[in-house]
């Protein structure tokens, strides 16, 4: 038996898990009455009626020297063509890397073949424990409770998260509904919102992504022992991302990446009950986010894409007590935990039309997996009788998404994902999680003569 056989459990339904079933059902519903449009019966060119009184036409003479056969035409030449029912009409690619070859039949593909962005799933690194007692084990009267750390009632944002591995030209809003989030020991429900752009640069082969999560979470404002501590609207941390493709054929692509989190969330301020402040966790820690990524699409219907990114603190959060004269004393720095995120998704178009002028033109469900590993082990600061942070607290998690992505007109898309977590309780970041994501895309960097299109 594996490991994750003996972590896997079984999972409470959540209505969310229903709302997300019962739109794919629509949707397939719909895609499916979409492909049953008849088509007009062909004209047959064989038979031609009689009028009464006059003989039938006469047969065209046979010709008797064929025309000589068709021959591949290059890009400029197909998109110099003046019929606008051809592909060629869109501008290849072209850049340092590479240059795609396609004809016209490749071409005519292109247009059928897209690869969504990933839903992905996550919520930020454990929070830290406090422990108030003579000892850090506790063992003569401590108390430990758990705090989040700085900038993290809003959590972090992963590459993985309403992305793909291709550079592309888009506006986006994403929502995500964490039920269960244990910055405290009873858990808090925390709604996410995170608008954000990409824009593309040096032909379409870089991107750069800027996201501004904001959420309504837990007060950054915390009182010991108080099972309540209030909610309020907190602003996270400002991140930004580096994306560059190396590889592209007509099936495959690769890129790499680096992100940056920025310290823009407040900092964590720990009051007594009676509310004498205790100490304060100051948000000053800068990420280092590198990832690469790969799109793989066989065909116009099957896509898989996957994601792996590390995450490594930088400088740390350092941690202030009050020294009860009016002042406050520095006793130490908090390191976030060093993180492993691998992601891996599939997809299948169950509906695809984009040359048409619905308004719904594609439909594809999708599976993904997310494992997401500590590389080391929670910080500790000692500040008698108060102990910040734990030691040996490592996180090993394994998070199931189940979703669906709509293509509205030619330049839009809306996903609906569900997200739970298929490892076992322990330090698991949420109960449950409901995503919903819309993308704008704008630009020209739409049909670019192959299947992983950007």
């Amino acid at each position: 038996m594996t490991k994750y056989e003996h972590k896997i459990r079984a999972v409470p339904v959540d209505r969310r898990l229903f709302v997300v079933a019962f739109l794919c059902a629509s949707l397939l519903q719909v895609s499916q009455g979409f492909s049953q449009d008849a088509l007009p019966e062909p004209i047959s060119t064989s038979a031609s009626p009689l009028i009464s009184g006059q003989p039938p036409a006469p047969r065209p003479t046979p010709i008797t020297n064929p025309p000589a056969p068709l021959r591949m035409q290059p890009l400029n030449t197909l998109q110099n063509q003046p019929n606008a029912n051809q592909a060629g009409q869109a501008q290849p690619a072209a850049g340092p890397f590479f240059t795609p070859q396609a004809s016209a039949s490749t071409a005519a593909a292109s247009q059928r073949a897209f690869s969504p962005s990933m839903i992905g799933d996550g919520f930020a690194p454990a929070p830290f424990k406090v422990t108030f007692g003579k000892d850090i084990a506790g063992s003569q009267g401590g108390t430990m409770i758990s705090v989040p750390g700085a900038g993290g009632t809003v959590g972090t944002s992963k590459i993985v998260e309403n992305a793909s591995p291709i550079p592309r030209d888009r506006v986006y809003f994403n929502y995500s509904d964490f039920n269960g989030v244990p910055l405290i020991e009873n858990g808090v429900t925390v709604n996410r919102y995170t608008p954000g752009f990409e824009k593309t640069f040096f032909d379409g082969m870089s991107s750069i992504e800027v996201r501004t999560p904001f959420a309504s979470t837990l007060s950054n404002n915390l009182y010991v022992f108080d099972s309540n501590n209030g909610g309020s609207t907190q602003f996270g941390d400002l991140t930004i991302y580096l994306k560059q493709l190396f590889y592209k054929s007509e099936t495959f692509a690769a890129s790499v990446g680096l992100g940056f989190e920025l310290p823009t969330a407040s900092n964590t301020h720990v009051f007594e009950f009676a509310g004498q402040p205790l100490f304060t966790v100051k948000n000053q820690a800068v990420h280092l986010l590198p990832f690469i990524g790969s799109v793989y699409s066989p065909n116009e219907k099957i896509f898989v894409q996957q994601f792996l990114q590390f995450d490594f603190d930088t400088n740390g959060n350092s941690v202030q007590t009050n020294n009860f004269t009016g002042g406050t004393t520095t006793v130490g720095r908090l390191t976030d935990m060093s993180y492993l995120y691998y992601s891996v998704g599939a997809g299948y178009w169950l509906y695809n039309n984009p040359g048409s002028d619905r308004f719904l033109t594609r439909i594809a469900p999708i599976v993904e997996l997310h494992y997401n590993k500590s590389l080391t082990s929670t910080d500790l600061v000692s500040a008698p009788p108060q102990f910040i942070g734990a030691q040996g607290i490592n996180q090993d998690l394994l998070n199931g998404t189940i979703g669906v992505t709509a293509m509205l007109k030619q330049n839009s898309s809306l996903t609906l994902g569900y997200v739970t977590p298929l490892s076992s309780i322990d330090h698991r970041q949420f109960n449950s999680e409901f995503r919903l994501m819309f993308n704008w895309f704008f630009g020209g960097s739409v049909n670019r003569f192959s299947r992983v299109q950007f």
